[in-house]
């Protein structure tokens, strides 16, 4: 399920990234952004704004996170428990980016990155600088994975240095290819 918002490029997400981590209190992009810190931080920096460990059966299968706007103003990340747990107790990266994809929604909505429509594509291909998800999605990579800090690094260094999935240091390393 996907929405419209307004356009966003790489090269501004790119920028946005380092006021992201800049205030979850990252010193340099030369260290892993701290996923779990940020939630437990996340109430301080965006009002009225909170998450929730839900049973993984109050929650579709294919869910591992979910993140929605409060009427009232601010916004809720449900996280299953497991996938909760995995991040604090197995250091499971691919939950901790779940969790920092969640956060990314509610950076971005908070700048003014919100569905221009209610209606949901789930059907319908959005292009992605026009995507909720995709933004969230680059956002997350950026956030996770430092663009200029993470140039030349094996997918085995972007691993170690950043603690993210093999698959999302793949695909940095197929950047760096591609821009060549």
């Amino acid at each position: 399920m996907d929405y419209i918002t307004k356009p966003l490029s790489r090269i501004t997400i790119r920028k946005f990234s380092k006021i992201v981590r800049a205030i979850f209190g990252c010193k340099s992009d030369d260290e892993p952004f701290p996923v779990l810190e940020a939630l437990e931080m996340l109430p301080d920096i965006v009002e009225n704004t909170n998450y929730e460990i839900v049973d993984d059966n109050d929650m579709p299968a294919n869910f591992f996170a979910q993140c929605y706007q409060k009427p009232e103003g601010g916004f809720v990340i449900q996280i299953k428990e497991t996938v909760y747990n995995g991040a604090c107790y197995n250091n499971n990266y691919a939950f901790r980016c779940f969790i920092c994809h969640e956060i990314c929604h509610v950076m971005l909505f908070r700048i003014g990155f919100t569905p221009i429509s209610a209606r949901s594509f789930g059907d319908t291909e959005i292009e992605p600088f026009r995507s909720v998800e995709w933004q969230a999605k680059a956002l997350t990579g950026e956030v996770m994975i430092p663009y200029e800090a993470s140039k030349g690094l094996t997918s085995e260094e972007t691993v170690e240095k950043y603690h993210v999935t093999k698959k999302s240091a793949e695909y940095r390393v197929m950047q760096d290819i591609k821009n060549k």
